[in-house]
């Protein structure tokens, strides 16, 4: 090779995934044995200098691949492709040729430089792994997973909690806990067993004057008589995230946090909120503690920095569904107890349900309200006009907070979406039977529902009768796989994408509805099948792998191609907010990286395979 051109070698290594995650001497190393080949327009690779060669990178150029047997074509490459990789361990005669179309710059990687650098690099190997949900797997590394991002190293729970808790036995004095507290300047005491050390439960300053002062106690009472006995706790090591989680979803503001099983102090929302990219947790607390809309719409405004800091500090896609979804949860119960300080209390118990992506807590910012209320018997009059009153004004107060209204109106405030419990089992008995189109619809949308205020039970009771009734109806799983698949991947022959046009006629297309929603739906039909009585996508698809309706390898592959997407839908959200274009789901395949579209396939095809065995599983049910 010509020594000039090693810089241009190596800055093409450097941008180039997954050798980009090489050392420096290693890329250097690499730069050297790579051979520059030149060819023109009809130039072809075959055989002998195909077979057993190693790695073709193009630099410049187009190629295609066709098989030998009846001229075919079976893929096409372009800049920054990689080919021959399925070549690597032939002898002698290639399974295809490939033909050069246009004049093309190619980077050859000998074998025995690629086979050390899979065997040395985990990025490496796993990129070239033979799984397609190994590749896309790789393609991250989110703070979840437990590694830094490219800013640093993500705290850790160890390095934000304080280290000096007031450590009590049970047998403590309620009044010798107060004076422990006072002395430590701490709101959490821990009480542990004396011969172990073990935490055996909590107790908060809130507890000794709601529990012990307010009503009279003798202080000098043991605290165990108080004590929350039933403890979550976190270990050090796992990162400010999985606390941040942990506490949002369990509205905790003091998390114990233990070291190789032994207590060594606690995690409260005070040193969380040290860190700026954690305010879910104090706004969550101040959205609970409104009383009126106003204060609720001038604290809406940060669910955005919320959602634009976790994505960029490279939090998992499913743990920012969790934490929007949860903040959407306590607006809506903060509305709700709004709405009944206005109209008072309802004259008959209820549930106000969520459904759709809420219902999945899979909220983010192109999400609108889905709900309804179920009551527990019929209304009369009186009572209907009390419950359109407070649904009308939920809806409303929840638009004014960032959730827009339902285009499709599958809201509370429409009355056909307020009934009770009894008409709703029947409204489930009818979609099912009757398997219109219109029943479908409605049915699609709520297959999911989760209770967010009120009466759980009924939404409970409801769900097993759809579960129940659904999984004696082979017709209604035949027709929701039918509709569900009626949607394919855009993803055409020769690995290129199927793209629309938009009203400027540029190409795109909708990741949420071509890819994300297509998963959705798959969890959604084999969590019917498997009975399963959770809501999250992750959940339903390991229920189907417990009760052998699918493999484990089927559900790496769905839950790692669901993340992706996710994943590549929030960067692109955020690049709008940041750009200040509208938010969208519909993606230009050409602004996305060369690495960004290889696993965009993958995913693409994981899902046409997915697609296929959920028509062969649940299809003959017509």
């Amino acid at each position: 090779m010509d020594l000039s051109l090693l810089p241009n070698v190596y800055e093409f290594i450097s941008n180039t995934y997954p050798f980009s995650k090489l050392s420096d001497l290693e890329k250097d190393a690499m730069a050297t044995k790579i051979k520059i080949s030149y060819h023109t327009p009809d130039d072809v690779l075959v055989d002998e200098s195909l077979s057993g060669i190693g790695l073709f990178m193009i630099k410049t150029g187009v190629v295609e691949e066709i098989n030998k047997s009846d001229g075919s074509l079976r893929a096409r490459y372009s800049e920054g492709d990689t080919f021959g990789f399925t070549q690597v361990d032939k002898e002698g005669e290639s399974d295809y040729r490939v033909v050069f179309i246009e004049n093309t710059l190619l980077y050859e990687i000998p074998k025995k430089v690629l086979a050390f650098l899979i065997e040395k690099n985990k990025a490496v190997g796993e990129y070239f792994n033979a799984k397609e949900w190994v590749r896309i797997s790789s393609s991250h590394n989110y703070v979840d997973d437990g590694d830094g991002n490219e800013e640093g190293e993500v705290k850790t729970v160890e390095d934000v909690c304080f280290t000096n808790p007031a450590l009590v036995s049970k047998d403590t004095s309620i009044k010798d806990t107060a004076k422990l507290l006072g002395i430590k300047q701490s709101d959490l005491a821990m009480v542990t067993d004396i011969e172990s050390g073990k935490l055996t439960g909590v107790v908060t300053k809130s507890d000794i004057t709601l529990k012990a002062v307010a009503l009279g106690m003798d202080v000098n009472e043991p605290i165990s008589s108080i004590m929350t006995e039933k403890v979550l706790s976190i270990d050090a090591k796992e990162n400010v995230y999985d606390a941040l989680n942990m506490m949002v979803l369990n509205n905790i503001k003091n998390l114990p946090v233990l070291k190789d099983g032994k207590i060594l102090g606690y995690v409260s929302t005070v040193c969380l909120l040290q860190n700026s990219e954690l305010q879910a947790v104090y706004l969550c607390k101040e959205v609970s503690k409104a009383t009126d809309i106003e204060r609720l719409k001038s604290l809406s405004h940060q669910k955005k920095d919320i959602f634009k800091t976790l994505v960029n500090n490279n939090v998992k896609p499913h743990t920012i569904q969790k934490v929007m979804s949860h903040i959407a949860d306590v607006f809506c119960q903060a509305i709700l107890k709004i709405a009944e300080s206005r109209f008072g209390r309802a004259p008959i118990d209820y549930a106000f349900v969520c459904a759709g992506s809420q219902a999945r807590s899979e909220v983010q910012f192109l999400s609108d309200q889905d709900n309804c209320i179920i009551t527990k018997a019929e209304l009369n009059e009186e009572q209907k006009v009390y419950f359109k009153k407070l649904a009308d004004f939920v809806c409303k107060s929840l638009d004014e907070c960032g959730y827009p209204l339902c285009d499709g109106n599958f809201m509370a405030s429409n009355e056909k979406w307020l009934c009770s419990f009894e008409k709703w089992k029947q409204n489930y008995s009818d979609w099912i039977a009757n398997t219109t189109e219109e029943a479908i619809l409605e049915a699609s949308v709520f297959l999911d529902m989760r209770s967010l205020y009120g009466n759980g039970s009924l939404v409970m009771k409801l769900r097993q009768h759809l579960i129940e009734t659904a999984n004696e109806n082979r017709r209604f799983l035949a027709i929701l796989t039918a509709i569900s698949t009626t949607v394919a991947p855009p993803l055409g022959l020769f690995r290129q994408f199927v793209l629309t046009k938009d009203g400027d006629n540029d190409p795109y297309l909708n990741i949420k509805k071509q890819a994300v929603n297509l998963i959705v739906e798959m969890a959604r039909i084999y969590g019917i099948a498997a009975k399963s009585e959770s809501t999250d996508t992750y959940e339903r698809l390991h229920k189907a792998v417990e009760i052998g309706l699918i493999k484990e390898d089927d559900y790496q592959e769905l839950r790692e191609a669901y993340t992706f997407l996710n994943g590549v839908r929030f960067n692109h959200q955020l690049n709008s907010m940041k750009s200040g274009k509208p938010l969208s789901n519909n993606l230009n395949p050409e602004l996305l990286t060369q690495f960004e579209r290889n696993h965009l396939r993958d995913a693409f095809r994981i899902i046409e395979k997915h697609q296929k065995a959920l028509k062969f599983r649940f299809g003959s049910g017509f």
